[in-house]
Parts: C-alpha cells; sequence; structure tokens
C-alpha cells in the first residue's frame, strides 16, 4: 500500500468508525458567516455523505440557498484534539436524492431516527463528495481529490446482504466472540446484529446486558484489518477478525486462570 493509499485508507476508516461530524452551511441570517451545527452521517459505498435534516432547521434552510457545505469529522476519543485524526469532507447537497436501500440503511444505524419520520419535514440529503482534507496527526495533512477518494472505494453492494444473511445463520457465535472482543465485555451468541457490511468493516447491534437488569442496545463499527479489495476477500476479513478475537479471549482466560491459582 503506497503511502498515499494508506493515508486514503486511515480517512476512511475515521468515516466509517464516527457517526457524527460538524456540518458548515452558508448562514442565510448572517450572510458571509459559516453555520455549524453537531449532525449525524452515512458514508455511502462511493464515498458520499447521507444526512437527514428537519426543514425548520437553520442548517436546511441554508443548505436549500446554498448547497456548497463542509463536514468535520473527527476522532473525539483522544485527549489531545489537536493531535487526533479528523477528516474535512467539501461536498455539495441535494434534497431528496437519498434512494430506498440507503435510507433503510440509515435507519439501521440511526434507529431513533425513525421517530423523526412525522416530525417537522425530515428529509434526506445527499452531501456528493467534491475534495478532502485529512489530518493524522501534527504533520500529517493531505488534500484528496474526488478521483483519489473514488479509486480507493470497492463495492460490496452485490454480495453484502447475502455476506450479513451467512453470518447471521451460520456464525453468530464468531460475531458475539469479534464484537465482545472490540467493546472488552462479554457479549453472548445471538445479541449481535450485523446491520451493514462495507470495504472497511460492518456496523453492528448489540444487546448489552446492564447490572439495572433493563437491556440497552449499542450501535457501532467493526473495522477490518486492511480493506476489502478484489485481492483480499470479506470472507479472509471475517476470519481475521475471529482469530483475533479467538486469541484475545483465551488470552484474558490464560489470564484469569493465573490471578485465580496465586490466590
Amino acid at each position: 500500500m503506497s503511502n498515499k493509499s494508506y493515508h486514503i485508507h486511515q480517512a476512511a476508516l475515521l468515516m466509517r468508525s464516527q457517526h457524527t461530524g460538524v456540518l458548515s452551511t452558508h448562514s442565510l441570517s448572517m450572510p458571509g458567516y459559516p453555520f455549524g451545527s453537531v449532525m449525524p452521517f452515512l458514508m455511502t459505498e462511493e464515498g458520499n455523505l447521507v444526512v437527514y435534516a428537519s426543514d425548520i432547521a437553520q442548517h436546511s434552510r441554508n443548505m436549500k440557498k446554498h448547497n456548497k457545505v463542509s463536514l468535520c469529522v473527527y476522532d473525539g476519543r483522544q485527549s489531545d484534539s489537536q493531535a487526533s485524526a479528523r477528516v474535512t469532507v467539501l461536498g455539495t447537497a441535494q434534497a431528496d436524492a437519498v434512494d430506498a436501500q440507503l435510507q433503510a440503511q440509515y435507519m439501521a444505524v440511526f434507529p431513533q431516527a425513525k421517530s423523526y419520520m412525522q416530525a417537522h419535514d425530515f428529509r434526506f440529503y445527499l452531501i456528493s463528495t467534491d475534495r478532502l482534507r485529512y489530518i493524522g496527526g501534527f504533520g500529517e495533512i493531505y488534500w484528496f481529490s474526488l478521483d483519489d477518494w473514488q479509486s480507493h472505494m470497492f463495492s460490496l453492494a452485490k454480495s453484502a446482504q447475502g455476506a450479513i444473511q451467512h453470518m447471521h445463520e451460520d456464525h453468530s457465535d464468531a460475531l458475539a466472540l469479534i464484537v465482545a472482543n472490540q467493546l472488552k465485555r462479554p457479549v453472548r451468541q445471538g445479541q449481535v446484529t450485523m446491520l451493514s457490511c462495507y470495504q472497511h468493516g460492518f456496523h453492528y447491534s448489540c444487546t448489552i446486558d446492564s447490572a439495572s437488569g433493563k437491556d440497552t442496545t449499542h450501535i457501532g463499527f467493526t473495522c477490518f484489518k486492511q480493506p476489502i479489495t478484489k485481492d483480499h476477500g470479506l470472507r479472509h476479513a471475517m476470519v481475521i477478525l475471529t482469530q483475533q478475537a479467538k486469541t484475545s479471549a483465551q488470552c484474558s482466560n490464560d489470564k484469569t486462570e493465573t490471578m485465580s491459582s496465586k490466590t
């Protein structure tokens, strides 16, 4: 993988693993000023963005008048925001340009948005990516053109649904292991639902047992160790995740047994 390809991959992983960004639009009430809004988003297989916004929201009114926008996404888990990775996507927003399949994918990742469907005239916007700026940390600053970005995208549209069904029917134990390894907590077989499958990983929904006895649902994204390409298939990627999860679980068991033997 070339240096440029590596950084494009890192930018894509960040966009996949984070689900909220700051959407900047051209202010109508304060002409010449940018207007920032916290916005959930879903990235498509082509590297474009899907957002769901109310007609009464200021950013929606702004987008309808000036459709050139940007979305800034960063890794909020890092303590030093200046040293953490972030991506700014510059794009063109279009209302009512999201097909039914993409809408369903969005609702799967953001189930709370279903309650908005009858309120305040929410509608989908497709933000077509024009250019990206990626900062991986101090001194790691890159601009990616649309060709750069899209040439590194690999579609799983024809195989994703079959892969999801296969994992649910035949490998629900592996799904539980993979998610348990990511969350660093026990997950039982059958508690994980695979929501999507992309080149860079998959979204999942996991029912988490709580101490109060009231289960909660966590939605997250698991990254593949390397992106899916024609030379690196989906099955291989899932096998690697499963093997690593099994190794991690065995190490934890060995450590627990060692500690128990010392007490």
